[in-house]
């Protein structure tokens, strides 16, 4: 019998890659340098000189391709153009005295929330207009959160950027996000209305769910903001200690919704309906709407949406009998994420999770399922492959495969935006995974019951589930002690960060186009990260 090509997996051709890195290149070259409106009619041109390549044999495998690269490069730029941040309104006057007056916005982020702080930091659009805000605001008595949705007054005085925020490195973030103007406000943001009622439906749902999360204990403490940011991303209520210690391990990923929260989620919802005897499209349907429920609830991040994308196109790729292509997948997420907002592509959450996946899928896999076939225990222990000990053999090598594969993937990131190397991170990824992985599940068991108005049993949950937390913290705090867990590192020169990402991409695709993994071809990663860090110290 022929096996169907429509069987099993296929981790090695992802062809969408050949659309993924020129369109990706053309977003990035638009911020660079915006382009024109020629560039219309130079995509245009290209494409129909493509076409006329395509016809010739002997010109089609250098010409068809190099014109088909230059055409998506192109059309990147021009779509990223479409999507370029704008300047703020605020800044479009001229200079007149300070003056306190009223704005109404809408929150679109929040960077710090009471009751953690004592002040409302966070980006806010302003109504009927195009243009970005930041806004600091007093906490007031209340403590109240200013959740997206909403319409939130102010009271205050507009200042520049520079005036506002003394942080350079801040400031030039915020700018990235598009807003060049401040808001110094005198009095607590008051909500007033309701502008978006999807965003603000959710808005509460969050607030219901990290109230959830908090039963059993006050929303100050410390474990408690540790256990919503785990479970729902929320790392707004992270004090500053809490939140330098994780990143400076590198575990402050387990915050970021991604494969490992989304991958629970589904398994859990699946099996949950099989249970329950409900028929397979019900299961299908039910666990992803489910799934995109959640995704929402804790804020869409580019990690979540493409974990959630991904798990969709295997199910999709199951109920059309086709093979399914981790790597294709990947670049097919990315693409999807980029279309909806091209600017994703210039934040830190899209980098860190497509290029920690990317490094997991060429890496990460082969390398553990290298390590599994090495040590066949069949030789040796006959009759022991399905034993206790084969579990946890190819638990560890999994696990240790993956961290491995994720610190040369992120590594190169992290040095470019926080000047440190976690070396602790190989280990302590290892370390605490499988806790993590206890207290997601036993945070989405909270999560309903408390959704559903049972708190008495949230309680008990959350109970238990801060007490793994305490042992996890302790862990990561103990390992942020030792002098060498983290390496300060400051590359002096802007270039870099993006030349070593290149190097890294490269030997990535590369070794994705080899028939067959072998463990040297990790040499490449690692040097691609040393020359990085030799090229940092170029002045």
């Amino acid at each position: 019998m022929v096996k169907s090509r429509t069987e099993g997996f296929d981790s090695r051709r992802a062809p969408l890659f050949l659309i993924l890195i020129p369109f990706g290149l053309g977003l990035l070259a638009n911020r660079a340098l915006p382009l024109t409106t020629a560039i219309p009619a130079a995509c245009l041109v290209l494409l129909l000189l493509g076409l006329l390549l395509r016809a010739h044999r002997d010109l089609r495998s250098f010409a068809w391709q190099s014109v088909f690269f230059l055409a998506l490069f192109n059309l990147g730029g021009l779509y990223g153009a479409r999507f370029s941040p704008e300047r703020s309104p605020l800044q479009n006057h001229a200079p007149t005295p300070l003056r306190e007056k009223s704005f109404t916005v809408e929150p679109v982020q929040a960077f710090v929330t009471p009751p953690y702080s004592d002040s409302q930091i966070g980006l806010a659009r302003v109504l009927d207009e195009n243009g970005l805000i930041y806004y600091k605001a007093p906490s007031g008595p209340q403590s109240q959160e200013l959740p997206p949705g909403f319409l939130i007054r102010f009271f205050g005085i507009e200042r520049d950027l520079e005036d506002l925020v003394m942080d350079p490195g801040f400031r030039a973030f915020l700018e990235d996000q598009g807003a060049t103007a401040g808001l110094d406000a005198l009095r607590p943001g008051e909500i007033v209305g309701v502008e978006n009622p999807f965003r603000a439906t959710f808005a509460l749902l969050l607030q219901n769910s990290k109230m959830a999360l908090a039963a059993g204990s006050t929303p100050l403490d410390l474990s408690t903001r540790v256990y919503q940011a785990l479970v729902l991303g929320q790392r707004t209520g992270l004090d500053s200690r809490q939140k330098e210690i994780f990143r400076d391990t590198g575990t402050a990923h387990l915050f970021a919704i991604s494969g490992l929260h989304v991958g629970l989620v589904a398994t859990f919802l699946f099996f949950s309906l099989r249970f329950l005897r409900v028929s397979r499209p019900t299961q299908v349907i039910g666990t992803l709407t489910i799934l995109l429920f959640y995704v929402l609830l804790t804020g869409a991040t580019p990690s979540a949406v493409r974990a959630f994308l991904m798990i969709t196109f295997l199910v999709g790729a199951k109920a059309f009998r086709r093979a399914y292509c981790p790597a294709s997948a990947l670049a097919a997420s990315a693409l999807v994420v980029l279309l909806i907002d091209p600017n994703q592509i210039f934040t830190l959450g899209f980098q860190l999770s497509y290029t920690v996946v990317l490094s997991i899928l060429v890496f990460g896999a082969p390398l553990a399922q290298f390590l599994l076939d090495s040590t066949d225990p069949e030789y040796w222990l006959p009759g022991q492959s399905g034993s206790p000990f084969h579990r946890c053999r190819r638990w560890i090598f999994a696990s240790f495969s993956i961290s491995l594969a994720a610190f040369l993937g992120s590594s190169v990131l992290i040095i470019d935006h926080f000047g440190i190397l976690p070396l602790s991170s190989i280990l302590l990824n290892l370390l605490l995974i499988l806790p993590a992985t206890g207290v997601l599940l036993i945070g989405f068991l909270s999560l309903v019951a408390g959704l559903l108005g049972a708190l008495w049993i949230s309680a008990p949950l959350n109970w238990i589930a801060r007490g793994i937390l305490d042992a996890m913290t302790w862990l990561v705090s103990s390992a942020a002690e030792v002098p060498v867990s983290a390496i300060p590192i400051s590359f002096h020169n802007s270039w870099a960060g993006p030349i070593g990402m290149l190097l890294l991409l490269a030997a990535t695709l590369w070794t994705s186009t080899r028939p067959q993994f072998l463990p040297r071809y990790l040499i490449l990663p690692a040097t691609s990260l040393l020359v990085t860090i030799l090229i940092g110290f170029i002045p």
